[in-house]
Parts: structure tokens; C-alpha cells; sequence
């Protein structure tokens, strides 16, 4: 996506109205404080409001518990410094063995000046996009073994081997749910740790280049600036 250009949060706003149209997505706007400017009807009766009025001026801590509100807000930090969170995928467990799948994007939202007025964010259902589990049912065992062996070298053969299925499978099933490749997913997965350890430890950048995943210092900055916007040294810095 190019950059998000408007005069004003509040120019913004009707621009994004036709997302209420759109029934897998969930939408919002937040100021440079965090406080929300926008939320989509979706958006705003997933928190339990009535209307969108109810909403504004509320921030992360006022609608999500404590551990998310943390989460949420090192985001907003991230983009508002420039960077850019795309297509993250996101698993929350339910009772026994349902889950719901969110895709989750933010952007920073920029005047003509340049300046950043605030972040952008949408976050995709993907259970309500395709009607059933089917993504959680296929996706599962791939993603979860990613998850815990994003550190260690992980091929394309042996996660469709470690998941009983083959290799054209494997490929078709994060095409079709995620729109991306296996190898893809893979290396976000990294990218998403190293940049958590990056705002939580004092841990040397080469270092954290290794212990999520990639050969060298110099592979893992070129593939953390194009996909965040940003390099590592300057994220450290949000």
C-alpha cells in the first residue's frame, strides 16, 4: 500500500466509511496518543459498544486486557515511527478446539507535510471469511510447528513431511488462506520475534539475527527493513 495522505484524522474518517460494507474486516484509527479516532462497526461491537461514539477517545488498556493493550501499543510505536506491520497472522484459541484467525495490518497515516498524524489498522477474520474452520483445521499443525522451529533451519520438505502432508499441499493451503508461500510465512515469523526481542532486550543485533533464524547480521537487516520499513537499529530506538 502507498502511503495514507490526508489533512487531518478527521479527513481521513470518511474515506475509510465503506469498510462498514465489508463483513470479514475489522477497521480503525488511532492519534499519535493512541486514543481512537475511527472504528468500523465491526470494530466497535467486537469491544461490546453500541456505537462508535463510544469508542472515541478510548484507547488500547480501556477495551483489551493488560498482556494485548501491551502488545497493541509497542505496534503503534512501531508505525508511528514509519514502520509497518503487513499481513501478521494471528491465532486466539477458544474453548476446546476452535480458534479464531485475525490478518492483521497497520500504517501510519501521514499529512501532505509528511508528518505522521496517527496509524491505520485492519484486521481480516478469517473464519468469517470462509464460513467455517477450514483455515484453523489446515493451517494449525504448519503454523504451530513454525512457531516452536522459526530458530532452528526449517525447509519447505520437512514441515510438509513433519505435518503428514506433501509439499504441493502444504503450498496450496497457505496460498489459498494466507495468500503467501510457506518460505514467506516462515521468515515473518522471524522477523516478528527478532523485532519483539529487539524492544525487549539489550541483546546485540547479530545475536538476535541468529537465534531467530537467520545466517547473519546482514541477511537479517535487508529482510527487517523491507518488510518493516525500517531498519533494526532504528526500531530498537521506538
Amino acid at each position: 500500500m502507498s502511503n495514507l495522505i490526508f489533512r487531518s484524522l478527521a479527513a481521513a474518517e470518511p474515506g475509510f466509511a465503506l469498510l462498514d460494507l465489508i463483513p470479514d474486516t475489522h477497521a480503525w484509527i488511532k492519534d499519535t496518543d493512541g486514543r481512537f479516532v475511527y472504528g468500523n462497526r465491526l470494530f466497535f461491537e467486537r469491544f461490546g459498544f453500541s456505537s462508535m461514539q463510544a469508542l472515541l477517545g478510548k484507547c488500547d488498556y480501556d477495551i483489551a486486557p493488560e498482556h494485548l493493550a501491551v502488545q497493541y501499543t509497542g505496534d503503534d510505536a512501531f508505525v508511528l515511527d514509519g514502520g509497518v506491520v503487513n499481513d501478521r497472522l494471528e491465532l486466539i484459541l477458544g474453548q476446546g478446539d476452535t480458534g479464531d484467525w485475525f490478518l492483521t495490518s497497520k500504517w501510519p497515516i501521514y499529512n501532505p507535510a509528511q508528518e505522521i498524524l496517527g496509524t491505520f489498522g485492519l484486521s481480516r477474520h478469517l473464519n468469517r471469511t470462509e464460513g467455517t474452520a477450514i483455515p484453523f483445521r489446515e493451517l494449525r499443525a504448519p503454523v504451530d510447528y513454525i512457531s516452536q522451529n522459526f530458530a532452528s533451519p526449517i525447509s519447505v520438505e520437512a514441515l510438509a513431511s513433519a505435518c503428514n502432508i506433501s509439499v504441493s499441499a502444504l503450498e496450496r493451503r497457505f496460498r489459498k488462506h494466507l495468500s503467501k508461500t510457506p518460505r514467506q510465512y516462515i521468515v515473518e515469523v522471524r522477523l516478528d520475534n527478532a523485532r519483539q526481542l529487539l524492544l525487549d532486550t539489550d541483546k546485540p543485533i547479530g545475536t538476535i539475527a541468529l537465534e531467530t533464524g537467520f545466517a547473519d547480521h546482514s541477511h537479517f537487516t535487508r529482510a527487517f527493513t523491507r518488510h518493516f520499513g525500517l531498519s533494526p537499529r532504528r526500531a530498537r530506538r521506538v
